[in-house]
């Protein structure tokens, strides 16, 4: 649908009434986009921003910069105070990917299908998943590598 007199007309009359954009649009058969461009391109009066605009703007620099907390024990050194609370029951939730129980190596050896499959279980390196020798297969030195590919790329 293209724009003519008779939706011009409309639209100045609707704009007037002080009609939202999209209303408009949907009484004359145009998107909002449409309706605003027209409304501009004819020269009817700017209306306000919709977007309330707040009157002080906040500080970035504060809201940046963190607030310590003041610790409890750090604000005062007198002896504490010490309330009995009742004691209520709770049962231990064990969590098998945050336990603290250090497992051995897990490299496997072997197919998971077959009835032999196992992991290799000899102590971790550090906080590695396995032991020193299948770190070494399992994990490359970034810088030796490099080293080889420059000594390659020099002859």
């Amino acid at each position: 649908m293209s724009w003519n007199e008779n939706n011009v007309a409309k639209l100045k009359e609707l704009w007037d009434q002080g009609l939202p954009t999209a209303q408009i649009g949907k009484l004359l058969g145009f998107t909002k986009n449409a309706v605003v461009g027209k409304a501009h391109r004819t020269g009817l009066e700017r209306r306000p921003s919709p977007i309330r605009r707040t009157a002080v703007k906040p500080d970035r620099k504060k809201a940046r910069s963190p607030i310590v907390p003041t610790l409890k024990f750090e604000a005062s050194k007198e002896e504490p105070i010490e309330t009995t609370k009742p004691h209520t029951f709770q049962p231990a939730v064990k969590n098998f990917f945050t336990s603290q129980t250090k497992r051995g190596c897990e490299w496997p050896e072997g197919h998971p299908d077959e009835s032999d499959f196992k992991f290799c279980g000899k102590d971790r390196f550090e906080d590695k998943p396995y032991c020193t020798d299948h770190c070494a297969v399992a994990y490359v030195i970034p810088e030796k590598e490099e080293e080889k590919q420059h000594v390659v790329q020099r002859v």
